[in-house]
């Protein structure tokens, strides 16, 4: 097996090759100039007391392997890199597992870098096969670290600031949070308007049927938000699973809740306020070439059941929720 310690700025065919790539020399280039900088780094997503001299190895080309590696004496850090959330296998978990076991430093961790939120019960799932050596890092708190680095060193921070925007907006485009989807009252859904909010506060609802499979909810991690058309957003639940229930006539696919994550919001987010999510840039680029408006307008025009909102458009949408 063969590793390389490549320039942050070469081409690879997979972004995630390359914005792993990217990663791994920040680090060793800021231990360069900062012989903390690797510990500072890690103390963030909760592994302290890293020190001394590290190794820095990137995989390439190579099935079934970690994607990054950083060592010393005393502590190996192995990488499972992602860019697009829900995408990790518990298979491949579990081989990093063992594979991880063969090492013989006293410090030993599996990273897995993703989009994906820490607390979702998805994310949780996979830290649960081994709370001592599983660490979930997000893509955010990346970002976030490097945007918030204090350095003297220009050339540092430019290289930081360029890694940045290379990533930041391909990573968050692609990064789903959650899914709006438009409530349908009568007979065939089952949903009523005048009771459905209090049968959800009574507990009554384990599950939300809808006429299509929303695939990106399956057991990834993402929420469900619902959308009333003469309230707002009421409500917000993480689901699952997915799955068609074959002695339903209509409304056949069932969004399982994950238990007790069912929030309902004190008051329902209008549509005034939707439509000032900040549009995504792929969004402003299409409202400015064809003249489009903002992504939500066809909720008015019943042109479309659901909508796709980014975590940062999620996260927007939160601080709304909580300042109500």
């Amino acid at each position: 097996m063969t590793m390389s310690t490549q320039s942050i700025f070469r081409h690879y065919d997979q972004k995630e090759n390359r914005y792993t790539n990217g990663l791994i020399q920040i680090l060793r280039f800021g231990t360069s100039i900062d012989s903390g900088f690797v510990g500072t780094f890690t103390s963030r997503f909760g592994i302290n007391n890293l020190y001394g001299n590290f190794d820095f190895k990137v995989l390439r080309g190579i099935t079934g392997t970690f994607d990054a590696e950083i060592s010393n004496a005393e502590a190996v850090l192995l990488f499972e890199t992602k860019i697009v959330s829900g995408t990790l296998r518990e298979e491949q978990i579990k081989r990093h597992l063992e594979n991880l076991a063969k090492y013989s430093q006293k410090i030993k961790k599996l990273i897995l870098l993703t989009p994906d939120a820490s607390e979702s019960n998805y994310i949780q799932n996979f830290i649960s096969l081994s709370r001592a050596e599983i660490v979930h890092l997000p893509w955010s708190s990346v970002i976030s670290f490097f945007q918030n680095y204090i350095s003297d060193n220009i050339i540092f921070v430019n290289l930081l600031n360029e890694y940045i925007n290379e990533i930041k907006d391909e990573i968050s485009e692609q990064d789903i949070a959650a899914v709006i989807v438009k409530i349908a009252f009568g007979d065939k859904s089952g949903v009523y308007s005048e009771s459905y909010l209090d049968e959800f506060k009574n507990g009554e609802w384990a599950v939300w049927h809808t006429p299509n499979e929303y695939k990106e909810l399956d057991g990834k991690g993402k929420k469900l938000i619902l959308y009333d058309k003469n309230k707002g957003l009421v409500l917000e639940v993480e689901i699952q699973n997915v799955e068609e229930i074959a002695d339903r006539v209509n409304y056949r696919w069932g969004n399982k809740f994950v238990n007790d994550s069912i929030k309902i919001y004190g008051t329902p987010i209008p549509l005034k306020t939707i439509l000032n999510i900040p549009p995504t840039t792929y969004d402003k680029y299409r409202m400015k070439k064809d003249g489009k408006s903002h992504g939500f307008c066809n909720f008015k025009k019943s042109q479309t059941p659901n909508w796709n909102l980014t975590r940062e458009q999620y996260h927007w949408l939160k601080m709304q929720t909580e300042g109500k």
